[in-house]
Order: structure tokens, then sequence, then C-alpha cells
């Protein structure tokens, strides 16, 4: 099978090409070029134009990302987002397309979030991957996959888990702002990269989109336990934290698609550190 990636220079664009070079024709499409090494080779494009192969599936990694200490303005954010996914959608139209998305687009919210609960998106960020997943979804053969804080090896400096590991590593203390009451969910790389492959190789239509989330979530405080006991670092309270806390409940994603995650925080964190440390 012929796969183009875009955004395959990414976080997930990356792992997610090593994994299925291994039994698939991968192709890639990028912005910024970055010192990668596949560990198969892979013909990558630098415009949309020069892509000249016809594939039988698309998965679009692409995205400018408000996150972290990160922030990119509202046009940044539309022009990736949602100019450029239209013109893959209008270049590819029948060609089958997963698209890559985000839980920021439900928002706060006060019940539990399933694969069916409101849109609610509070940031421009949310906002443009909602109209990216408007422009998708002129597609009848897409998918849209709504994903978690993803972490794993590789993943950005810029977020509370590399923030933590880093604190710990270097300082033998990890600053958790309040009392860390705060909970989010953190899905790994190779989770996310298998529930791709699921999507991939499911035959029927998906008539929901798909949540990618793992099934517990961590509050800051227990994030911050699990990385001191890894590291032998102490932990200090700091400031105030007013941060919303989320729920999520994908068992409608699990059952479809007969996927479950499988790296548990604390063995994720712990291959994480054993990275950081090399």
């Amino acid at each position: 099978m012929k796969i183009l990636i875009t955004g395959i220079y990414g976080f997930l664009g990356t792992h997610l090409a090593n994994k299925l070079a291994e039994n698939h024709t991968v192709f890639g499409l990028y912005n910024t070029e970055k010192d990668v090494v596949f560990k198969k080779n892979i013909t990558c494009f630098n415009q949309l134009d020069l892509v000249d192969i016809v594939p039988d599936v698309i998965i679009m990694c692409h995205a400018a990302v408000s996150s972290g200490t990160t922030n990119i303005n509202k046009s940044a954010l539309i022009e990736t987002n949602v100019n450029f996914t239209k013109k893959i959608v209008k270049k590819f139209a029948t060609i089958k397309s997963i698209y890559v998305s985000s839980v920021s687009i439900f928002g706060n919210q006060k019940e539990v979030v399933n694969e069916q609960s409101i849109h609610n998106p509070e940031t421009d960020y949310a906002l443009s991957k909602l109209f990216g997943e408007n422009e998708v979804s002129q597609n009848p053969d897409s998918v849209i996959i709504r994903f978690s804080s993803l972490y794993g090896n590789g993943m950005k400096e810029n977020t509370l888990i590399p923030n933590y590991c880093n604190q710990a590593l270097e300082h033998k203390t990890i600053q958790v702002w309040g009392n860390g009451s705060r909970f989010q969910n953190y899905i790994h790389i190779s989770d996310a990269v298998r529930l791709i492959e699921k999507t991939i190789d499911y035959k029927s239509k998906i008539s929901f989109p798909v949540l990618g989330v793992s099934s517990k979530e961590y509050s800051n405080d227990e994030v911050a336990k699990i990385i001191s006991k890894q590291t032998n670092s102490a932990i200090d309270y700091i400031n105030q934290d007013n941060s919303p806390s989320f729920h999520y409940n994908n068992k409608m994603t699990q059952k479809t698609l007969d996927w479950q995650p499988e790296i548990e925080l604390e063995k994720g964190l712990k291959q994480y550190l054993e990275w950081k440390k090399k």
C-alpha cells in the first residue's frame, strides 16, 4: 500500500513513518526539513504540487500547534490547519484520508468527553483544527482522529511532561503549580500509531470521530510523583493553578477498531526518561 504522510518530520509523523514503512511504501510531505533519519528509505516532498504519486491512503499529521509555551498567531493557524488542509483534500478528493485532530476542539466540558460530545473550541488553535476537520469531511472516505496529549521519545520540549522530566534530571526538584490537582489525559506515541494503523486497515465506514485517548487521566501531582520516584527527585509546590481538568471515555473507539492503549504512564515515562539520559 502507498501511504502519504503530511507533516512527516513532526513528532507523530516520524514515528508513524518508521512503523508504517515496515509493511508499506511510505511517502512524506513537509514544510520544514529536520534532521531526521528514517529506518527505511522514504521519498519526501517539500511542496504539495511536487507530489507525483497517487497514494492509497493519506494521513494528515501537518499542523501549526499552539501548546505549552508556544503561541502561534491566528493567521498562521488558519493557513496551515485550514487552507493547506483544503488544498490536500482538493488534490486527493477520492483518496482515503485520515486527519489528525485534537481533543482541544471540545474545550472545557462539565461531563466526561466521548466521541459524540459537542464541540466547544475556546482557542484559535482549537477552532482552526475544527475547521480543518470540516474540510477533510468533504471527502466521504475520511476519518477524523482526535488525540489527547501525545508523549514519548522525541516529543516537543514545551509541555508539562518534558518540563517535569528536565527539572528532575537537571535540578533534582520538580516544580508543580498549585496542589497539582489538574487532571489531563496522555497517550503514548506508540499507542497513537497503533490506532492509526487500525484505522487504515478498517474496511467499513467509520461514522464518528475517533477518540484517541488513554484509559486513565492523571493529575499533575501524580505525574510529578511518578517522575520523582524514577529520578529520586523532590517536589516543590508553587503558586496557584486554576487550569481545568479533562476526562474522557472512548469505549466506542476501542470496540469499533478493536484497539486498546497498552502503554501505561509509568512505563512510558520510564522509557522517555531513559531516552533523555542518552
